[in-house]
């Protein structure tokens, strides 16, 4: 058996060389003619899996290591009747900790204050609970908008858009569907854009074309008004560099890049894949222990303060957004190099529940935010 898999999906070819050759690409590289003698096609985002890329090949199961699919021709796949997998849910954990660490970051920088703020919380999956569930325990008041879970009688008290994009922060959680009932290409067009109130923090870890570049860039520029978080862009990796200057914490598509989350989208493949060959799974990730991981803290500062310290500690989102930064001025073939060497080279950064926090006196209260948080007291 020939597989063929991008080079990034980490420990692939220990996961999957009991099969077969596994041949490891650029993601961004595979073509057709790599694939003629293949049986199975492993892929990143950067991948798009379609008729050009698959046509006359033999290949009966395709996977990728993201929870995003927009990249897949899923009724290709269908027609061709091959078997196809993705990782949904592998990096959830990931996400949900760099939006707390960005909210953090910048509720402390800009003194205001979680309790009672409001959380406009735009689908509500795998990430967009545990984004609720964190912001909770913070003290934020949870505005929550699904439309397809409404539908489905999800239990859950939700409220429209609108109303979501009324908050004091507001996060995407969506997958990109072009059209649609559920269409969420440009959910957040130029119009919807305007009710959103200035000074709140808007944060978009979803897909690029969820949010309309153009119109942000067109709101940053005329009123400079919005804290803005992009972890995804249009257009990857030619993403706008004007934009990119006028954010304030921009870092390239690597929210859901923590150590477990890269993992996790590895091993989640592979049970599929096993499952597909009807055999018992028998590969387990190698992961290392963390050194440095406790935290001492002073819990007589207020909790802003206090939880945007162990964020930086764990993850300082702020290193990355200068990375990104740094392309501010490079010409396109600069930039589409260097955004992808971020992202193929990404330092290796642990989630949360690997840290154990040491307080500087007794508070049950904090124990337990600390605790939904995921964290070791």
């Amino acid at each position: 058996m020939l597989i063929i898999a991008d080079e990034n999906i980490p420990q692939v070819k220990d996961a999957f060389s009991s099969f077969g050759e596994v041949k490891l690409f650029a993601g961004r590289s595979i073509t057709n003619k790599d694939l003629l003698d293949a049986d199975v096609l492993l892929v990143r985002s950067v991948t798009k899996v379609n008729k050009e890329l698959l046509e006359n090949t033999k290949i009966k199961f395709v996977a990728t290591a993201t929870i995003g699919t927009d990249h897949i021709d899923k009724e290709y796949l269908k027609e061709r009747n091959i078997v196809f997998a993705d990782a949904a849910g592998c990096n959830a954990y990931s996400v949900a900790e760099y939006v707390i660490c960005a909210i953090a970051r910048l509720f402390n920088i800009y003194n205001k204050k979680f309790n009672n703020s409001k959380i406009g919380i735009i689908g509500y999956g795998n990430i967009g609970k545990k984004v609720a569930a964190f912001a909770r325990t913070l003290g934020f008041n949870v505005l929550i908008n699904d439309p397809p879970l409404q539908r489905e009688g999800f239990p859950e008290n939700f409220c429209s858009l609108e109303e979501a994009l009324s908050a004091d922060v507001i996060t995407f959680h969506v997958p990109l569907n072009l059209d649609g009932i559920d269409k969420t290409f440009h959910l957040l067009d130029e119009e919807k854009l305007n009710l959103i109130k200035s000074e709140a923090i808007l944060i978009n870890t979803s897909r690029g074309p969820v949010v309309d570049n153009l119109a942000l860039k067109k709101r940053l520029i005329e009123k400079n008004d919005l804290l803005t978080v992009l972890d995804v862009w249009e257009n990857e990796p030619q993403i706008d560099t004007q934009l990119l200057g006028l954010v304030n914490i921009s870092t390239p598509h690597i929210a859901g890049y923590s150590y477990e989350g890269k993992i996790n989208s590895t091993l989640f493949i592979y049970n599929k894949f096993c499952e597909f060959m009807n055999i018992e799974p028998a590969w387990h990730p190698v992961v290392n222990n963390v050194e440095n991981n406790i935290i001492t803290v002073d819990n007589n500062e207020s909790l802003e303060k206090l939880i945007d310290k162990i964020c930086s500690y764990i993850y300082d989102i702020n290193e990355d957004s200068k990375l990104l930064k740094k392309a501010v001025n490079f010409n396109t073939n600069e930039l589409i190099k260097y955004f992808d060497s971020l992202r193929k080279y990404y330092r290796i950064r642990r989630e949360f529940n690997n840290y154990t926090i040491r307080l500087s006196k007794e508070d049950d209260k904090l124990k337990e935010i600390l605790k939904v948080l995921r964290l070791q007291i």
